[in-house]
């Protein structure tokens, strides 16, 4: 194939994927979705506390009515998020999860044709790019509010500069994949398992003596440590030790009772994995939350499989397929089992699946081979159109990914959690106080700003196992008490009127006060005040 025409279908490519990327993932108005809930709990609201938590006081935690606590997850993503939370007015600070995803997916689609092209294979770049912004884990999670793109995105830009350096003889490249890879386990720990890519140090070609070589390795070693060590060392000051988590802290007993790393877990692990393979998922997962619940289709695991074989079999190949395997091993012996753990891998994957394609382009004009061909052109558009595959939940099947991603917008109804913060907010936001609520309080602080202070009604609610730190109904009373004596008003705030007798049953009782409902526009959450009883 000509030069010029390579160069043309590529960027054509290119351009077609980002097309989908926009109306898929960055036309969506989030203020008409449920995903201003910012599910799961609590990982979606851990992060955007901390986020906020940063980008106001430089410090990262989570805060249940006056109390400052340490998050279970790392603050890395919440530090992306921290531009985000500049840049927007104060009542859209809700949406820089989702613009940091957004922004770091159409970043690394833009970047994967630019590593191509600089390595004039434009041609392979626009298939790689098709094949990556069709991916549906890919979809899902740049739309989403959790740290799953910003973890992929760092290890393929580390697996990019290793190339890249290994390729080019430069060790000051291996040395930024090592800073970069360091640096993303201040976003999800695991990623240390990617840590045998260093390997790379000791392939480059060695010009000097044998002590200059030993140092450059343990120069990489350096680097990586120093990119992680701004984790360890807040595990160390919050936890006690670099190698503790907020897992520690807030469910102890899940962390001691079971290891997180075994045998025991490969068997539904991988039962997760074939049932993604034929299609017969039907447990609801976190995917179901930002797109259509699937991570990948058949075919795209059958062109994986055959660009691995064509891979040419040098320094690189070793280094990114010990540094997989390692992960994979780690991921698959995990005690959480869930797809989005294996983005990485997807991403990476997107590197090896294009090649039979490309070689297929290319032998397609000779007329040579022309049922193989017929075969893998049949397989890529399978893997970008994401056919045959489930979407929804309850699933349902022979569906075109492509397709139900571009419906996703349509199909979801809006957040009745951030509804309910906003109607506190027009109603009360001139008398602010404490907010006793069914919505999780991590959400509602960070989402109320400085002039509320929440917390929870009683002692049901998502932070109840921690060894060291307890809320219940007596704590409740006793930040009633803490507002009365401040002159504070005191608001009950609840979703929905679901279930509303026995919600607000759990108001705490104090003696001299009632609780009465305030009018405010008609929606479906309940606010109501504490007031006291004419002559107390």
């Amino acid at each position: 194939m000509r030069r010029y025409a390579a160069l043309v279908i590529g960027i054509t490519l290119t351009i077609c994927a980002l097309i989908f990327y926009y109306f898929s993932v960055l036309r969506i108005d989030y203020y008409k979705t449920a995903l201003l809930n910012l599910d799961p709990h609590p990982d979606a609201d851990e992060y955007f506390a901390q986020a906020r938590a940063l980008a106001t006081t430089g410090t990262p935690f989570i805060q249940i009515g006056y109390d400052r606590l340490p998050s279970r997850y790392p603050p890395g993503y919440p530090a992306l998020m921290v531009p985000w939370f500049k840049l927007l007015p104060v009542h859209e600070q809700i949406l820089a999860p989702f613009r940091t995803n957004e922004s770091i997916g159409a970043l690394l689609l833009v970047g994967v044709f630019a590593l191509y092209w600089w390595q004039k294979k434009p041609l392979d770049g626009g298939l790689a790019v098709l094949l990556l912004g069709t991916l549906p884990a890919f979809v899902s999670f740049s739309r989403s509010c959790l740290s799953e793109i910003s973890a992929a995105t760092a290890v393929a830009l580390a697996f990019a500069l290793i190339y890249l350096g290994l390729q080019d003889g430069k060790r000051w490249l291996i040395y930024s994949a090592a800073a970069i890879l360091g640096l993303a386990i201040n976003i999800r720990m695991q990623l240390v398992f990617f840590a045998p890519l260093l390997l790379a140090m000791a392939l480059v070609p060695n010009r000097h003596s044998r002590w200059t070589w030993l140092l450059h390795c343990f120069g990489a070693l350096l680097v990586f440590s120093v990119a992680a060590s701004p984790l360890l060392a807040l595990n160390d000051m919050e936890f006690g030790a670099p190698l503790r988590t907020g897992y520690d802290f807030w469910v102890p007993s899940a962390s001691g009772a079971r290891s997180l790393f075994s045998r025991e877990n490969i068997p539904a692990n991988l039962g997760m994995l074939w049932k993604e393979i034929a299609v017969r998922q039907e447990e609801f997962r976190v995917a179901n939350l930002f797109g259509t619940g699937t991570y990948f289709v058949a075919s795209f695991v059958v062109l994986v499989i055959a660009g691995i074989a064509m891979m040419p079999r040098d320094r690189f190949f070793l280094c990114a397929l010990l540094a997989s395997a390692t992960f994979f091993a780690a991921t698959i012996t995990y005690h959480f089992v869930d797809g989005r753990f294996y983005l990485p891998l997807l991403v990476l994957s997107v590197g090896a699946a294009q090649l039979p394609m490309g070689w297929a382009v290319r032998r397609a004009p000779d007329g040579k081979r022309e049922i193989v061909v017929a075969v893998v052109i049949i397989l890529f558009i399978l893997t970008f159109l994401g056919y045959p595959s489930q979407s929804g939940y309850r699933p349902k099947p022979n569906r075109l990914q492509i397709w139900d991603a571009l419906q996703f917008a349509t199909t979801r109804n809006r957040s009745p959690n951030f509804e309910a913060a906003q109607s506190l907010l027009r109603s009360c936001a001139n008398k602010p106080g404490i907010v006793l609520s069914d919505i999780d309080p991590v959400y509602l602080n960070a989402l109320l700003g400085d002039s509320f202070v929440a917390a929870p009604l009683d002692g049901k609610h998502h932070y109840t196992y921690s060894a060291t730190w307890h809320y219940g109904q007596p704590e409740a009373v006793a930040l009633i008490h803490r507002a009365l004596a401040r002159c504070l008003d005191v608001y009950g705030l609840f979703a929905s009127t679901k279930d509303l007798d026995q919600n607000l049953a759990r108001l705490p009782s104090l003696e001299g006060y009632v609780w009465i409902q305030l009018p405010h526009p008609k929606t479906a959450d309940v606010i109501m005040k504490l007031t006291p009883l004419p002559g107390f």
